[in-house]
């Protein structure tokens, strides 16, 4: 194919700015990489740079630029993506028959020799790294083995591979994430995460055939993995130390049937319910969730639990209350598609069924936040618990937030968003003001006016109290709706 009709194919999916070149044979389509040998003459290379992907091609002894593509920062999945497709309509296919060959000869070899007959097809050398990322379980070479600049990079570095950027189960590391790139895809086995199969760009580009060649290769090598207890199974032995917890009574034997799975019983922690948003079975969210989560938290382990997907996470009490652990939940539940409902912390080991129980009287609330903590959903359980709270709820609205609500109708005033702001801001004037977009003067007169209609003292603790308990009653009676005249 030449090099115009490549173009114009591709500029139906990308967005492309060409260049004066020549228009020639392309046979082969790679990625560039300074480090390594020279392409061949007819060979396309994508140059990867920051903000965009430059198509070169080489021919004679120049390079030519053809065109460029922009490219969002930080986007490792456009590149392969246009690999692939540069890669279909130049005709290249990976030798499945040589996958079927390891295949079958990996049932009687030992694993060493199976990897690197995987290394050997990719023409690159292999590594196996553990689910966290960080440790290096095996490499078909030294240079990247673990006391390799590339194993001691990734010990000392918390990865920050996501699996929501993997492109059909591929993904191409940063700069930023190892000094050497690494084409990497996932390992699992019967919906268990195990780790990741990496191929370190070391001895040849990555080449179309080796995008379609890793993940193939990724499930054989997890099987041989398994077999050769290379990486133990025991990912789903850890997992079931949380249907333990759940189902029976904690014993001193807790701690050591723990450790026995390299793991910790933690000194304190949080259950967390995982429910998927959209059509993903909880097996598939299980694995989705481990691959996100462990490397952003001290322990890790969750499990499907009488239809539920459930997390136990090792936090402190500091940590619990930090933003860093709200903001790492958050990310996790954007990425992985999913509701999570996070237990209040707990230190006895034992009150980890009636955690459960409150995450899942928590999860049937259905509040529309991505992470809902179920401390701060305690009034709307409780709430839930009174019979006939249609009927008796609305007598514990304070009836100065109706005499508030008839005054905003009749005049037009906002004294009700005013007094709700007040109390959401701790009752911090300066807050309150800067919330609402109007001078710390405004406010005190809309205070003060609160006041004369009310009698109600906005300076008691207890009547504040009160105040947002009363808000916290209509705002549940309207959510659901139980009545309609409630709203203050």
């Amino acid at each position: 194919m030449l090099s115009e009709e490549l173009l114009n194919q591709l500029a139906q999916t990308v967005p492309l700015q060409r260049y004066g070149a020549p228009n020639v044979p392309l046979a082969h389509v790679q990625v560039a990489d300074d480090t390594l040998a020279a392409p061949r003459a007819g060979t396309l290379s994508l140059d990867i740079g920051p903000c965009q992907v430059t198509l070169i091609v080489y021919a004679g002894q120049k390079a030519w630029c053809l065109a460029t593509i922009p490219l969002v920062a930080g986007d490792r999945v456009l590149p392969l993506r246009l690999l692939e497709e540069a890669a279909r309509l130049l005709g290249q296919q990976c030798d499945q028959a040589a996958v079927t060959q390891l295949a079958i000869a990996a049932i009687t070899a030992d694993f060493d020799t199976t990897l690197a007959q995987a290394a050997g097809m990719l023409t690159n050398p292999l590594l196996v790294l553990s689910l966290d990322g960080q440790h290096i379980l095996r490499a078909t070479n030294p240079a990247v083995a673990t006391d390799s600049q590339v194993g001691r990079f990734l010990a000392a570095h918390v990865p920050a591979l996501d699996p929501k950027n993997f492109y059909h189960h591929l993904y191409l590391t940063n700069p930023d994430q190892s000094p050497v790139p690494l084409l990497v895809t996932p390992l699992s086995h019967h919906n268990d995460a195990l780790g990741y199969l990496a191929m370190a760009v070391y001895a040849t580009p990555i080449a179309a055939d080796q995008t379609e060649l890793l993940p193939v290769l990724g499930q054989l090598i997890a099987n041989a993995a398994i077999q050769a207890h290379v990486i133990e199974p025991a990912v789903s032995a850890r997992d079931q130390l949380v249907n333990l917890l759940l189902t029976s009574p904690v014993d001193a034997t807790f701690a050591a049937q723990f450790r026995l799975q390299n793991a910790t019983l933690p000194p304190a922690m949080v259950i967390m319910h995982v429910i998927p948003n959209g059509q993903q079975t909880l097996d598939e969210l299980k694995e989705r969730v481990k691959y996100l989560a462990t490397p952003m938290f001290t322990q890790f382990l969750i499990t499907v639990h009488q239809h539920r997907c459930i997390a136990l996470i090792t936090v402190s009490l500091r940590e619990y209350h930090s933003g860093h652990f709200h903001q790492e939940l958050a990310k996790l539940a954007r990425h992985a598609g999913c509701h999570l409902v996070v237990s209040n912390l707990y230190t006895r080991p034992e009150d980890t069924v009636a955690a459960n129980a409150v995450c899942a009287r928590t999860a049937q609330l259905q509040l529309p936040q991505p992470v809902v903590f179920c401390e701060d959903a305690f009034f709307e359980l409780m709430l839930t618990q009174v019979q006939d709270g249609s009927a008796i709820l609305p007598f514990f609205i304070n009836p100065a937030l109706q005499a508030l609500s008839a005054h905003d109708a009749t005049y037009h005033s906002e004294l009700v968003a005013t007094l709700n702001a007040y109390l959401q801001a701790t009752c911090n004037q300066a807050e309150c003001a800067a919330a609402l977009f109007i001078h710390p003067n405004t406010l005190r007169n809309r205070l003060a006016r609160i006041h004369s209609i009310t009698g109600l003292d906005l300076k008691d603790a207890n009547t504040c109290f009160k105040l947002a308990a009363s808000f916290k009653v209509a705002h549940y009676l309207t959510a659901r709706h139980l009545r309609d005249d409630t709203t203050p």
